[in-house]
């Protein structure tokens, strides 16, 4: 966003001014959900609903000198992986795979599949304990202070570990031409 504002700007009597932020920030984060293109229209408005009520359910542990924007894109992007998460623990293989071909060509979900193949067989391979911490994040769900007291590591290592996992597995299907 051009005019990036602490959260601070938007307080009007000891309060967030929900409406103003409503207002100015609903087209960014109707952006960053439709930049993820599997979420459904439908689901959209009610992703964008939830990205304010959170904010204002935690207005009173936001750090009144930080700009507002991050706050709100890492709200809806963790809200985003909640989805994708429930999507998947909800559908069983064959209700996907139907989905799946009424949404894409046979030619995609056979790139989709040696994608997933890919990544499966390299994410074994970078080692048990990034293997466990990438797999407890992104398929379990569980948060980084959650993983990182399960496997007694400071919460700033198992960032670093995702971040690095996550570059190794972009190279990784860079490299494998997708």
């Amino acid at each position: 966003m051009k005019n990036e504002k602490t959260i601070e700007n938007y307080i009007v009597n000891n309060e967030l001014d929900m409406p103003r932020i409503f207002d100015e920030y609903y087209h960014y984060v109707s952006t960053i959900i439709k930049n993820k293109q599997t979420i459904k229209i439908e689901d959209e408005e009610e992703m964008i609903a939830d990205v304010f009520f959170i904010l204002w359910k935690n207005k009173d542990k936001l750090d009144r000198k930080a700009i507002l924007s991050p706050y709100i894109a890492g709200i809806t992007k963790r809200l985003i992986y909640k989805k994708y998460r429930e999507l998947s623990k909800m559908m069983e293989f064959s209700q996907y795979e139907d989905e799946m071909i009424s949404h894409f060509n046979v030619d995609t979900i056979v790139e989709q599949k040696e994608m997933n193949d890919c990544i499966t067989k390299n994410l074994k391979a970078l080692g048990n304990t990034d293997y466990e911490i990438f797999k407890k994040f992104y398929y379990e769900g569980k948060k980084v202070k959650q993983i990182a007291k399960e496997m007694n590591l400071s919460n700033s290592n198992v960032k670093t570990k995702l971040h690095r996992t996550r570059k190794k597995i972009k190279e990784i299907l860079k490299v494998g031409g997708f």
